[in-house]
C-alpha cells in the first residue's frame, strides 16, 4: 500500500484520530526545512533517478497553476509530462486558474474530491489559498508546491516544496547591474501580477538586500516589483507609462525576461537608450533582440539566469517520493544557471528553427519544443 493510500484509509477508519493517523502513515515524507541548496538533499542522500521513484501501483497525478496564460507555463506543463514518462503506471491532468483565487482553491478541492494521489502546483496566490492545500494534505493527497510560496510548513500543510534560491537570484544580479552603473543608480524592478506574486516579492528582496550591502547601489524606482501580468503586452504598456514618468532608468531587473520583450520594446519606441537588463526565465527571442538593439545600445548587456522550467521536475520527484514511502533526497533551493551573461562574453543565440516562445534553456528537445508551441 502507498502512502497516499495508508493515509485516505487512516482518515476514512478513525475520523476521530484522523490526524494522528495521517503523521503516522506519512512519517517517510518530505521534512519540513527550506534551508537546503541546488545539490544538496533533504536527508542528505543520493537523488534518485525518476524511474526508481515510480512505483507499480496506478497513480494520478494533478498540476494545477494559479496563472497559465504565457510560454513560461506551457512549457513547464510539457516538462512534467515529460518526466512522469518515465513512470508508465502514472496518468498527468492539468488545470490552470486564470489568476482567479477562488478557481484556484475549486480545482485543488475538485482533484482532492476525485482521490487524485498527488497535486503538484504553482500557487500564485501565496498564504491565501494554504487551506485548500492544507485540506487537501490532511485529505491524504500529497501535495507538492514549487517556486512560489504558499507559506506553511513542509510535513504539516504539504508533503514537499521545491523552489529557485531567490537569495542567491538576486544576489547575483545585484552584482552584475552593480559593476556598470554609479551609485545610487536608479534601478526598475518588474514582475508578477498586479496584486502580486511571491516569488516575484522574493527575488525583489533577494536583489534589495545585496543592493543594501553595497552600500544601496541601487535607488529602485517604485516600492515594489512594478507589475509585468507576466505578459510581454502588458509589460510594454506599463514600461511605456514608466519612461514618461521617469526621465532617468539606469538599470532594468525582472523575474520573466518573457515578458521583458514588452519592457524593450517600449524603450525602442520612446528613442530611449536601453540599459542592462538582469532577468531570468526567458525565451529565443529575447537572444534575437539583444543581437538586433545591441549595436545601437552598447549599454544594453544582459544576464539572464535560466533553467527556470525543469524545476517542476523536482517536484514531480518529491510527489513520486512521498507517495510511494522513498526518501526525498532532492534539493529545496535551486540555483538557477548563468545562462547568458554579454558583459563576460556569454552571448545568447538566435534560433530561427524554432518558435519565439521557445526557452532554449529547457530540458526538452527542440522537437518537443516545437510541439509545445504548435
Amino acid at each position: 500500500m502507498n502512502i497516499s493510500t495508508c493515509r485516505r484509509t487512516a482518515i476514512a477508519a478513525v475520523a476521530l484520530s484522523a490526524a494522528l493517523s495521517v503523521a503516522a502513515c506519512s512519517a517517510s515524507a518530505p521534512a519540513g526545512s527550506n534551508g537546503g541548496t541546488a545539490g544538496s538533499t533533504s536527508d542528505g542522500g543520493q537523488a534518485l533517478p525518476i524511474d526508481q521513484l515510480c512505483g507499480d501501483q496506478p497513480l494520478k497525478i494533478a498540476h494545477v497553476a494559479g496563472f497559465g496564460a504565457n510560454s513560461w507555463r506551457k512549457i513547464t506543463q510539457a516538462e512534467l509530462v515529460d518526466e512522469l514518462s518515465a513512470c508508465p503506471n502514472v496518468t498527468v491532468e492539468y488545470a490552470q486558474a486564470d489568476s482567479d483565487l477562488q478557481k484556484y482553491i475549486t480545482a485543488i478541492n475538485s482533484y482532492t474530491a476525485k482521490g487524485f494521489d498527488a497535486i503538484i502546483t504553482y500557487d500564485d496566490f501565496g498564504s491565501q489559498a494554504l487551506n485548500a492545500l492544507k485540506n487537501a494534505h490532511d485529505a491524504g493527497v500529497v501535495v507538492v508546491p514549487y517556486i512560489a510560496d504558499p507559506g506553511g510548513t513542509v510535513g504539516v500543510d504539504y508533503d514537499g516544496y521545491v523552489q529557485y534560491d531567490f537569495d542567491t537570484e538576486g544576489d547575483t544580479m545585484a552584482k552584475w547591474l552593480n559593476r556598470q552603473v554609479e551609485p545610487g543608480s536608479k534601478l526598475l524592478f518588474s514582475g508578477g501580477l498586479p496584486g502580486g506574486s511571491p516569488s516575484t516579492v522574493a527575488l525583489w528582496d533577494g536583489l534589495m538586500e545585496t543592493s543594501a550591502e553595497l552600500g544601496n547601489a541601487f535607488s529602485p524606482l517604485t516600492n515594489e516589483p512594478q507589475p509585468s501580468n507576466w505578459d510581454a503586452a502588458y509589460e510594454q504598456r506599463a514600461m511605456a507609462g514608466a519612461l514618461t514618468k521617469y526621465p532617468e532608468i539606469d538599470s532594468l531587473a525582472s523575474d520573466y525576461g518573457v515578458s521583458s520583450k514588452g519592457g524593450l520594446r517600449a524603450f525602442v519606441n520612446a528613442g530611449r537608450p536601453i540599459p542592462p537588463l538582469a532577468t531570468s526565465a526567458t525565451d529565443n527571442e529575447l537572444g534575437c533582440m539583444w543581437l538586433q538593439y545591441h549595436e545601437t545600445n552598447p549599454d544594453f548587456q544582459l544576464l539572464t539566469l535560466d533553467g527556470t522550467t525543469t524545476v517542476v521536475r523536482i517536484a514531480a520527484r518529491k510527489a513520486l517520493a512521498a507517495i510511494n514511502g522513498q526518501p526525498d533526497n532532492e534539493p529545496e533551493n535551486f540555483k538557477l544557471p548563468t545562462f547568458v551573461d554579454t558583459l563576460n562574453g556569454k552571448l545568447p543565440t538566435c534560433r530561427e528553427d524554432l518558435p519565439p516562445d521557445a526557452d532554449l534553456s529547457s530540458a526538452l528537445s527542440p522537437e518537443q519544443l516545437q510541439a509545445v508551441f504548435q
